[in-house]
């Protein structure tokens, strides 16, 4: 198996992974708070990931782990409010608002890097945005929406900035130094937010805590760690268009598991969404 084929695979099965991680977070938020969940996920993901790459870890160069870190917050933004947005909206709508991320990368990517706007890009956020109001059924007199939706659409525009820096830096740094560093650093915040904003208390049933390993090993080191590897041989465009699958499989998984559907307008949100994923791809040769 070539490696880019390889690399091709492993963003298919990290879109799958963490497309089943929205109904199983969702379900394990009833026994937890979002923070507590995150910080028992990514110290477990941390652990793992400590154990697997010792080596890498202790010879990593000062460059290496700054870049970790400088990418660590990004995502560390974006889990905290993901998290907590899903108590206040269903894991399908979830799935759909953070895909949104693979359209606004190019725009974002475009302006961090102070180059210029494609028009496609342009329209691929349009698309994305005319979805969402579908997808959240926001108040056209008011403007107002879902106060989860509302979390997860910030949520999305930091996963974005976190690509754009993960592309940036994966280049020159080693995959397993910047997965493990992003993950002590969402460990780290999510953390400090429990003590300093949720009660203190450990989950108390078994599916919480299959969710807490299940995400902390597959959907986080081995998730990141492939992810920050497949970068290196696929290019952002096919990059996008793998996970695309990613709502799509939170949307199946939701409904297997959790029974969560979609309106007429949610579906029609939900493909407008999709296309605007599909175009922002294209805007990115």
């Amino acid at each position: 198996m070539s490696r880019e084929l390889s690399a091709v695979l492993s963003l298919l099965g990290i879109s799958a992974i963490w497309g089943l991680t929205f109904p199983m977070v969702k379900a394990a938020l009833s026994d937890v708070t979002p923070c507590a969940f995150l910080s028992m996920r990514f110290l477990t993901a941390l652990i793992v990931s400590f154990m697997l790459f010792r080596k890498d870890l202790l010879s990593a160069s000062m460059s290496s782990v700054k870049h970790g870190v400088l990418a660590g917050v990004s995502l560390a933004v974006a889990y905290i409010l993901q998290t907590v947005g899903l108590k206040y909206t269903t894991a399908s709508k979830s799935g759909f608002i953070t895909g949104l991320y693979v359209a606004f990368t190019p725009p974002l990517s475009k302006i961090l890097l102070k180059s210029g706007i494609s028009r496609l890009s342009l329209l691929a956020v349009f698309l994305a945005f005319a979805g969402l109001s579908m997808l959240s059924e926001v108040d056209p007199t008011t403007l107002t929406m879902n106060y989860g939706d509302f979390l997860t659409l910030l949520c999305a525009i930091a996963y974005a900035v976190n690509v754009v820096s993960v592309g940036k830096y994966s280049k020159t740094s080693r995959p397993t130094i910047l997965s493990t560093v992003q993950i002590a650093v969402v460990f780290a915040a999510s953390t400090l937010a429990w003590l300093f904003m949720e009660p203190i208390r450990l989950p108390t049933s078994a599916s919480a805590w299959f969710a807490v390993l299940f995400t902390a090993v597959f959907a986080t080191s081995l998730a990141l760690l492939a992810q920050n590897y497949a970068q290196r041989y696929v290019d952002p465009t096919r990059t996008a268009l793998i996970f695309i699958a990613e709502p799509i499989f939170a949307a199946l998984f939701s409904y297997l598991f959790l029974g969560e559907t979609l309106t007429t307008n949610g579906l029609l949100g939900a493909a407008l969404i999709t296309f605007g994923i599909l175009i922002s791809t294209i805007s990115r040769d």
